[in-house]
């Protein structure tokens, strides 16, 4: 069965049923990416995403020409930076036990929050309400919210990093 038809079925609004959506997609890819990148280079993902940010936002916009180019050339510096950058941010979640797998799911949702931040902000508004909500976008890409994205992620791994070290 079709979740949209659910929803409205419980009198969900067409808007909100698209929020849902989104937000359980988040969460299922979150899930994913936690388990495929592990806990030995999910602190590292954070750290390179914050590096390939910056150097995104020096590079002269005569070279990115429009917004697929700057979110290509996103993506692929942050996997050369995961891949070729192990030896310099190699910073690890370690533990067991369902605690460690909350702190890896954490960090996990929090750097793919991140990530759809940096993705929809990069696109032309026009575009990214073709795959999200005006609400989802607002919550995604206005200035004040791209912040917290940007700091969410660093107070988590804080947090993390705080309570292995008690």
């Amino acid at each position: 069965m079709n979740l949209n038809s659910i929803l409205a079925q419980l009198g969900i609004s067409a808007s909100m049923t698209q929020d849902v959506t989104l937000l359980l997609a988040l969460l299922l890819v979150s899930f994913i990416f936690g388990m495929f990148v592990g806990r030995t280079r999910l602190i590292t993902v954070v750290i390179n995403t914050y590096v390939a940010f910056a150097i995104l936002a020096v590079i002269p916009k005569t070279y990115l020409t429009d917004y697929n180019t700057a979110l290509l050339t996103f993506f692929a510096l942050l996997v050369v930076l995961t891949i070729f950058g192990k030896k310099i941010f190699e910073i690890s979640i370690s533990g067991s036990g369902p605690d460690f797998l909350w702190r890896v799911f954490g960090v996990s949702f929090l750097e793919v929050l991140l990530l759809v931040s940096i993705a929809i902000s990069l696109m032309p508004k026009k575009v990214a309400l073709v795959y999200v909500s005006k609400t989802a976008y607002d919550y995604l890409a206005a200035p004040n919210f791209q912040l917290l994205w940007m700091v969410l992620p660093l107070i988590g791994v804080l947090l993390i990093h705080k309570k292995l070290n008690r």
